[in-house]
């Protein structure tokens, strides 16, 4: 008798537990990285999204829902000095879209259909700036983080320059689990 009352009370402390973890938002800190973007067409009105999605390791827990901040410094050795973009994320690949172009290293897409990750935002040549992603439709990040893959792009009000570089810095992903 004392074995499945110890047992039950167990169960019972463990799903407590789980249950006190439901919707707990974990700030998990993302290494800086990088994007050189290396177009030659007239990019302006269109979301640019690399042919390769970013692929990491499927989550082993299901993630609620997720949102990143950080900060985002624009770097060109021409054209403007700001540049004012919109961030966008797909996850399924671009090329099964309509209204989107393979231009060979990246796809062009008419935002029609596309999910916005982030509101407008100019940037300045050399200047860090804060960002954030996933809000409107944090539900695209989540889905891609939960699949291990996400191809997400920006809508570009003006033409990208040749050898844009976008640095992402100090970026903490906000993980809502369950």
């Amino acid at each position: 008798m004392k074995r499945p009352v110890r047992t039950l009370l167990f169960g019972l402390l463990a799903a407590l537990a789980f249950t006190a973890c439901n919707g707990t938002t974990l700030n998990v800190p993302l290494a800086d990285f990088s994007v050189t973007i290396n177009v030659a067409v007239d990019t302006a009105g269109q979301v640019v999204y690399p042919k390769n999605p970013a692929e990491f390791q499927e989550t082993v827990l299901n993630v609620a829902s997720i949102t990143l901040s950080g900060y985002l410094t624009y770097e060109a050795n021409a054209g403007s000095d700001s540049l004012t973009l919109t961030f966008y994320a797909s996850a399924d690949d671009p090329q099964n879209h309509s209204g989107c172009s393979d231009m060979g290293s990246f796809y062009l897409c008419d935002p029609t259909g596309e999910k916005a990750i982030s509101t407008e935002g100019t940037f300045l040549k050399n200047v860090a700036t804060p960002i954030s992603l996933g809000n409107p439709n944090p539900d695209v990040l989540t889905t891609g983080i939960n699949q291990g893959k996400i191809w997400i792009g920006a809508l570009v009000q003006d033409s990208l320059a040749l050898n844009t570089t976008l640095n992402f810095t100090d970026m903490v992903a906000h993980v809502t689990l369950f």
